[in-house]
Order: structure tokens, then sequence, then C-alpha cells
């Protein structure tokens, strides 16, 4: 699976960990909105879209199965965050 498009939406949220969106598109045909760059103890990661269960704990919607497709998502969609030329920042909401 190629990944053929990487868009980063940096977010201002006074007090939020969550630092921007990204959207990816694969083999020009598949895309995954909602992915989220957020700031944790050890540096910015990668966290896939999730929805909260009835019980109040989250589970993703969509996730890489194999490591490799991981590693590799995560590198690129972290390098466009990393590039200065990144879309505007989303204000405050």
């Amino acid at each position: 699976m190629k990944i053929t498009d990487v868009r980063v939406f940096p977010v201002n949220i006074n007090g939020s960990m969550v630092k921007a969106y990204a959207t990816v598109t694969f083999d020009e045909s598949f895309v995954v909105r909602d992915m989220r760059i957020v700031e944790g103890k050890n540096g910015v990661f990668l966290s896939m879209p999730a929805r909260r269960k009835r019980n109040g704990d989250f589970k993703d919607v969509c996730f890489p199965i194999s490591a490799k497709l991981r590693d590799n998502l995560e590198k690129m969609v972290l390098e466009k965050f990393s590039d200065p030329l990144t879309e505007e920042v989303i204000p405050d909401a």
C-alpha cells in the first residue's frame, strides 16, 4: 500500500496536547481523516482516528496492521508536520 498524499492541519487549542490533524490518501483511492498529531511525554506521535465506546474508553476506528506501514505512515506525517510550509494554523475552536 502506497501513501500518495499527506495533508497536515496545525491547530492551536489552549491546553490541548493535539498539535495538528492529518489526512492521508492511500493509492490515490482511499482517504483516512482525523488522525491527530499529539504532544506526549516523549515527543510528538501520530494517533489514529478513534471513537468513544459506551464505557468511556476509546477504540481506534482504523489502524495499520503491520509495524512497517505504521512506521512509514508516522514518519511521513511527522515530516510534513515539521515542514515550515505546512498549511495555516487553525485558531482556537
